[in-house]
């Protein structure tokens, strides 16, 4: 297991533009929190210092490391011959396959990393909707540095050459989504764990020898080729043919299926794909990967500049790495004085919106977990807690939570619930501190 908060603090190594590290905050790399000590991310080579007694305004003196299994992250890139265009200054495909190594670099062994590119690596001139082709099976990423910035290790160093285009070669051929997508269903099925997909793609998807379209249909229409005037269906088989025909239905089956089996679609819209926005964010809706509300209109990552991929890469990499399921490294001696933080805020033991031991979760209602933490045993006393006067400090008068022999074994696995998991999954918080020392915190 590896720890997720600290590939947030990894985002630091490289650029400054991505969200705040971990460790860039005074307050965790100087009170030795494990997730930023253990992860070693960002470039800081001084020695971690011991926690302060306080936990840094946190109740509590020790800071328990939480963890989870590494998720897949696959990439599936639009190797199309519009992605050789220039923007900003800039080839579109080498920008995304830029940004893409970057997020390998910067996330290492806190996912496992797989990639496919779409037409085939090999266009034949002849054919060119050749299905998009598996270009790195995936693996788990290089190990994050321990102290200053290093040089890539073998796997970033392979992801980026995978999908690199052979110095002398063009790009070509069209938007095989569908039929790319649908070919990689099996090979991502069978991947262990949490799996996400990263599609990038800057225009519809096409290359369907079975499709039939008018001219609503028809990208050369939609595009407003010189030729396609209306009246014109550059898809009629004496033109274009079928498969210059807008493939929407088959790729939203591909995703679709995906979803089905628990994997995520994030779909990202390279400049050129405008005329695409509605199925793009169907896509992303299917997918399970919506943007909120106020996210600026689109359900998909709308790419304006291609600046912003870094971040947007970013944004996405910490997202799919977070998970509601925690595990922590080191059983805490004591169950009933722990609690956990998002952003330095409590949250409150129990259900529905706060978090319960993994293994109460099944066994009774919110009233037996809360029961399970009492313990008349703490070595905190509440009154030295530094517990705010709006909380409660367990009642350890009525219960005894080591009265059966499973409540005597040490837990080390924790689930955030109900508003508190989608406010983590939500992507905007920094930090998750669970913090050993005090009693835990539960509604009156």
């Amino acid at each position: 297991m590896h720890s997720w908060v600290a590939a947030l603090g990894a985002l630091a190594c490289t650029s400054r533009s991505h969200p705040p590290a971990l460790v860039d905050d005074p307050q965790v790399r100087d009170s030795g929190s494990g997730a930023a000590g253990a992860g070693g991310g960002g470039c800081f080579d001084d020695a971690v210092a011991p926690p302060l007694p306080d936990a840094q305004g946190l109740c509590g003196n020790t800071f328990l490391q939480a963890t989870s299994e590494p998720p897949n992250i696959y990439f599936v890139i639009d190797r199309s011959g519009s992605m050789q265009e220039l923007v900003e200054g800039r080839v579109k495909y080498d920008a995304v396959a830029a940004a893409s190594v970057g997020l390998v670099r910067r996330l290492g062994s806190q996912i496992n990393v797989g990639a496919s590119v779409f037409p085939g690596p090999i266009v034949n001139p002849d054919d060119e909707c050749v299905t998009g082709d598996e270009v790195f099976p995936t693996r788990p990423g290089d190990p994050l540095p321990t102290g200053a910035c290093s040089l890539d290790g073998e796997v970033t160093r392979g992801f980026s050459r995978s999908i690199s285009v052979p110095s002398g070669e063009g790009l070509r051929g069209g938007t095989p989504t569908a039929a790319t997508l649908t070919r990689l269903i099996p090979t991502l099925s069978a991947l262990a764990g949490k799996t996400a997909v990263i599609l990038a793609t800057d225009g519809g998807p096409n290359c369907n020898r079975t499709a039939v379209c008018d001219e609503s249909k028809c990208i050369p229409n939609i595009e407003r080729y010189p030729s396609c005037t209306p009246g014109v269906n550059c898809c009629s088989p004496s033109l274009g043919g079928p498969t210059s025909c807008l493939d929407d239905v088959a790729t939203m089956a591909a995703v679709a299926a995906l979803a089905q089996r628990g994997i995520k679609t994030y779909v990202i819209g390279i400049p050129g794909s405008a005329p695409y926005a509605a199925l793009l964010d169907d896509l992303a809706r299917t997918g399970g990967t919506a943007r909120p509300a106020g996210s600026g209109g689109a359900a998909y990552y709308d790419v304006d500049r291609l600046s912003e991929l870094d971040e947007i890469l970013a944004t996405i990499g910490s997202t799919v790495i977070l998970s509601c399921h925690l595990h922590l490294e080191t059983p805490p001696k004591e169950m009933s004085l722990v609690n956990v933080y998002l952003d330095h805020q409590l949250v409150l033991y129990g259900a529905p919106d706060g978090w319960v031991w993994s293994n109460l979760r099944d066994g009774g209602g919110a009233g037996d977990a809360t029961d399970d933490v009492s313990d008349g045993e703490s070595d905190a006393p509440a009154d030295d807690a530094g517990v705010d006067d709006a909380s409660t400090p367990v009642d350890d008068a009525e219960t005894d939570p080591v009265a059966t022999p499973d409540a005597r074994m040490p837990r080390q696995d924790l689930d955030l619930l109900g508003a508190s998991c989608e406010r983590l999954m939500s992507g905007k918080v920094r930090q998750v501190q669970v913090v050993f020392g005090c009693p835990t915190i539960i509604p009156k």
